[in-house]
């Protein structure tokens, strides 16, 4: 099977605090660009399924769900807080880099 590389953003466009939803082969990912990381994960917490586009940037490397305020380490994907050891990690994608563009091969 070949392994097909699907653009999402310019590289240029990646400024901090960016944040945006895609949907790839029925999966729907959010692309982060935070605290000079660039992150692709699963756009839902695992706690309740919320899109986690809604979710606010905080310092250091973390996203935080609006529903619950549960936060999640951008780098490992483990939550914090007193749910933490209850909580599914966050989905990560592997980015992939094509010319000027970030992606996920497929």
């Amino acid at each position: 099977m070949d392994v097909a590389f699907v653009a999402l953003e310019k590289l240029s466009v990646l400024q901090e605090g960016y944040k945006k939803a895609f949907k790839v082969n029925g999966v729907d990912l959010l692309l982060i660009h935070h605290d000079d990381q660039t992150v692709l994960i699963e756009n839902r917490c695992p706690h309740m399924d919320v899109p986690l586009v809604t979710g606010t940037l905080i310092y250091p490397s973390a996203i935080r769900c609006r529903a619950h305020g549960i936060e999640f380490n951008l780098k490992t994907g483990e939550a914090g807080g007193p749910l933490a050891g209850t909580l599914d990690c966050l989905k990560k994608y592997p980015l992939a880099y094509e010319g000027n563009q970030v992606g996920v091969d497929l």
